[in-house]
Order: C-alpha cells, then structure tokens, then sequence
C-alpha cells in the first residue's frame, strides 16, 4: 500500500497551520519568548519529519521490526499533537476579544493542565493499559442447554497479533496463566493471531501450547489471519505462509475450525460448536459459510455456538442478505463468539456503560447482546493493532463464560412472566 498523498497533505497543512499559530503566541508571550518558540519550533520540525517517513513506508511490504517501528512512531506523533489541539479548544475560548486580564491568564493555565492531562493519558495507553489483563466472568443462561451441560466453562479469548509483542513472550505468558488457573472446559480462540504473517507466532508457540482444557482449545481464522495485509512476491509464497499458519495451530494441539464443526459430548447429550471464517460485508469476498460449516443447523436440536471472528455477521451485511441466501446467525446460534473490534483500543467506562468510537462502526461493538432466546459476545481482545496502545478502560480481556441451564418460562394470562 503506498502513500495516500491527499489525507497526508491535508494532515500537514493543518498540524502546520497549529504550528504556526502556537510559535507566534509563544514569541508574544512575556516569559522566555524565544526559548518557548525555539522549543516548539524544533519539536514541530521532528514531528514533522517522523509523519512523513511513516507516511511513505509501504505497509504491507515492510518488515515485522519495521512495521512495529512503523506503528509506535506513528502513535508518538499522535501523542504530541492530540493534547495541543485538545489544549487550544480550551484556550481560544478564554482569549477572545472582549476577555479580560484574569480570564486569559487562567485559561492559558488551565489549556496547559489539560494539554499534560491528555499527554499522561495517551503514554498511558502505550505503557500501562495495554499490559493491564483484565478477567471478566460472564454466566450466560439457556432454555435449550442439555442438562449436563449445565455450569459448562468456556475461556473465550481473541486478536492476540502477536506480532505487536516484538517477540517478547511475558504478557502472553501471563494470559495462558490466567487462562489455566480458572479451569475452563473449553477454550476458545475468535481470529486474529498474526497481524501479517505466521513467523509473527513462532516465538509464543511454546506458551500458547501450554493451554489446557477437557475438551481442548478450538480455535478459528480472523481477517489477519488471511494474509491480506502483506504483499507476498507470489500467490505460492502467501499460500505457503497460510498453510503455516494452520499447521502451527494444529502442532499446538488446537483444533482449528474453518467452515467447519465439531460436536462436544457429556453422557448423551450433545453440542455443536461451529467454526467459520472471517466474513467480510460488501465488497469483499464472501468467507463465512455457516450453512457449509454445519449443514444440520436447520433440522438439528443440539444447542449451537458459533465462532465467528467479526460479530457484524451477527445480522449480516445488506448486500448479502438481498443478493444471496444466508443463514442468519442470530436466528440460528444460541451463542456466538465473536473479536475484531478491539473496541478501536479506546474506551471509557462510565457508570457501568462502555462508551468507544468502535460504537460508530460496528453494531456489536462490546460486550454481550441478547436477541429472543440468541445471545452474541464480542471480546475485544488481547493484541494490538494500527497503534501499539489501549486507551481508557480498554483493557486486554479474556472472558470466562459459565452457561447455565434456565428452566422453561411460565407466563400468567395478562403474558407476564411469573416463574421459571
């Protein structure tokens, strides 16, 4: 992918127009003009220089230790310039005309307190956040879960892209600890284990090997896993790499599901968890077969999960859905399991409400969602992409999911549910 010369130029002229703007406020200001706007000037002419060079990086043809350069500097630049335009929101307001004395000094004061505030927070978000491994338990409850299912333990973890970790295995590590000490029953892997290509994996194959569960680890292909966000010299080297991929999590003892099922068993009872790959709404190719993955799913009783990296396909995409026969996901899965989002590594938590920018994107962002008796999942994640850094409360997660057998409803005459 080569440079997009037009979002670049656009990007310069207006970092340089709030350049330009915060040098001529420093050489006005009445303590140590020159060493303010000396300061600023040589910081602008660095940033400038870094923006440029990670602009004209080829990303798909760069290298992994490139790449991860490519990605910290980037998010370096934005470390700079996000408090600046954040602290002159605040201090324009307070230096218009008709401001007094008191007014421009205390807004001067508080835009820099801000400007530091969210200078902290972003170095946060590279340092601290991204290493903060959160453990959530979820207990989920089913009409249609067999009895001896009941209290049935799934590990639910996702988008690890390892190659963000530059080959340091501690925090991966940690999460298969993590992972172990709760004593799942099964654990599960939605997509995303390389960012660009399977030596990324190599150096964590000894710890993720190490996870353990009665009925293993299932895992499934993300959008990354693909080998889309590398150009390869050849069609064979990229399929090469792909069948590397696979086989490294088959010599881990995973059981890798593309378009594909296996059936768990307790006694006689019987369930179904489904594995497909990434889907892709319109205009990419279509990947995601839950009808070929489980060709039963229409006449069978066994309750179902379904794996599935993009929770969009949740409702599936308009195009597929006028154009082409589908199965639709929240018709048909008691629980799916879902990543991708990442929550875009920025969220906030207020009052118990999970507040990201990935809300704008995608309809399943968080978190759980329930439709009828059909629940979806969405984890966000353990690895890092676009920027090696997690914002707020985005912290890495693994699920622990309890299901639970719910007795059938009993609803009185007026349709109020009295008992189950």
């Amino acid at each position: 992918m080569t440079l997009q010369w037009i979002p670049l130029i656009v990007l310069l002229v207006v970092n340089f127009a709030l350049d330009l703007w915060l040098y001529r406020k420093f050489r006005r200001s009445e303590r140590w003009p020159r060493l303010r706007s000396g300061v600023h000037a040589v910081i602008s002419l660095v940033l400038l220089g870094l923006i440029v060079a990670v602009m004209s990086i080829p990303r798909k043809e760069c290298d992994g230790p490139t790449f991860l350069w490519v990605m910290w500097m980037l998010y370096l630049y934005y470390a700079f310039y996000v408090p600046r335009y954040i602290a002159a929101l605040v201090w324009v307001p307070t230096h218009l005309k008709r401001s007094g004395e008191r007014t421009r000094r205390w807004g001067g004061i508080i835009a820099t307190i801000v400007g530091v505030v969210v200078f902290i927070f972003m170095l946060s978000g590279l340092f601290y956040t991204p290493y903060k491994l959160e453990v959530k338990h979820l207990e989920l409850e089913f009409e249609n879960l067999p009895e001896e299912f009941d209290g049935y333990r799934i590990a639910q973890f996702s988008d690890t892209h390892l190659g963000t970790y530059g080959g340091n295995t501690k925090f991966i590590a940690e999460c298969v600890d993590s992972i172990n000490v709760n004593k799942p029953d099964l654990i599960c892997f939605t997509g995303d284990l390389v960012s660009r290509e399977t030596s990324e994996a190599l150096p964590y194959k000894k710890d993720l090997s190490k996870l353990h569960a009665p009925d293993g680890v299932i895992s499934i292909l993300g959008n990354h896993d693909d080998t889309h966000y590398k150009d390869w010299p050849t069609q064979q080297e990229r399929d090469a790499d792909f069948k590397a991929l696979i086989d490294l999590q088959r010599e881990m003892g995973w059981k890798l599901l593309i378009n594909d099922h296996i059936i768990l068993r307790r006694d006689s009872a019987e369930i179904a968890v489904v594995g497909t790959k990434s889907f892709q709404g319109w205009p990419f190719p279509r990947y995601a077969y839950l009808d070929t993955a489980y060709a039963d799913y229409d006449k069978s009783k066994r309750f179902m999960i379904l794996l599935q990296h993009n929770p969009e396909q949740w409702k599936l995409d308009s195009f597929y859905q006028r154009r082409i026969t589908m199965v639709r996901p929240a018709d048909k899965a008691d629980l799916m399991l879902s990543g991708h989002t990442h929550a875009m590594q920025c969220m906030i938590t207020l009052f118990g409400h999970k507040i990201t920018p990935a809300s704008l994107f995608n309809d399943y962002a968080v978190g759980l969602y329930t439709e009828g008796d059909h629940k979806l999942y969405t984890n966000i994640g353990i690895g890092l992409v676009g920027i090696p850094a997690r914002l707020g409360t985005a912290y890495p997660e693994i699920t622990i999911i309890t299901l639970k057998k719910r007795g059938p409803c009993i609803v009185n005459q007026n349709g109020w549910k009295i008992a189950d």
